[in-house]
């Protein structure tokens, strides 16, 4: 028995994206720019090339930096413009991949080892998936959807703030330990950590007077694997939120004199 000639469509409005969807449901894999492994996943009966649809620009709102699934991690650098993004964007990949991999492609395949994604978690990024109106911040449910979806478009909330600092076996390996921050407030900054593959930890701080250590040291408290064991990563974990949050500190004074 031959398998069904696949079809290719490379919609050039959302009314002809969404005409197809309706005509496919439940059998279209996406095309969204450049991505780590692009192969054919599963039965799909389409192909949709999502290229046409203006998914690959950055928009500067009053209240965020509005990027589309399509941007690639040298686009998103740019844009932020943070040495600490640059520098997460340059541990996770080399220039041609950095030009070439979607935010979408990337966000789909990240795991606790993917930096630039801590980033992005720490400055409570949130998603809005292809003609869906909902608006949700990162997390498993997200990339269970990704699974057979496309993010339209990602929004950065100001204040854009963000310290980042990482451990690996290497200095551009993959981390042991990361840990990104971000001042959300006045009042809080939000924290987010990784190093291990199935590690995701966020959290907040509230104030000065809370320096975050008992909750990093407990949140990497059972992380072990063959990369660290977990009491290496607890004492490098706080070292690296120390050093983030004097950033973020240091940061706050230099604006302030501004």
């Amino acid at each position: 028995m031959t398998k069904p000639e696949l079809t290719y469509a490379r919609p050039v409005s959302w009314d002809e994206l969404e005409s197809l969807q309706q005509e496919f449901a439940g059998r279209i894999m996406y095309l969204a720019g450049g991505d780590y492994h692009a192969k054919v996943k599963g039965n799909p009966a389409i192909l949709i090339d999502l290229q046409e649809l203006d998914l690959d620009q950055v928009e500067f709102a009053d209240d965020a930096i509005i990027l589309g699934g399509l941007v690639n991690l040298q686009q998103l650098g740019n844009a932020l413009e943070s040495g600490d993004m640059q520098e997460a964007i340059s541990i996770e990949a080399g220039v041609n991949l950095r030009n070439s991999l979607s935010l979408t492609n990337y966000i789909k395949s990240s795991n606790g080892r993917s930096v630039v994604q801590l980033c992005l978690n720490a400055m409570e990024t949130e998603y809005r998936l292809g003609g869906d109106e909902d608006v949700q911040t990162y997390s498993p449910a997200l990339k269970v959807k990704l699974a057979d979806d496309f993010i339209e478009a990602i929004r950065i909330p100001n204040p854009i703030s963000l310290a980042f600092a990482s451990v690996g076996r290497s200095p551009k390996d993959q981390p042991v330990v990361a840990v990104a921050a971000s001042r959300r407030s006045d009042a809080r900054i939000h924290i987010a950590c990784g190093g291990a593959e199935a590690m995701w930890a966020e959290f907040d701080i509230y104030n000065s007077d809370d320096d975050g250590q008992a909750t990093i040291r407990h949140l990497f408290s059972d992380v072990s694997d063959e990369w660290a064991g977990a009491e290496y990563r607890q004492e490098v974990a706080a070292v690296l939120l120390s050093r983030c949050l004097q950033k973020l500190w240091q940061d706050s004074y230099t604006k302030e004199e501004l």
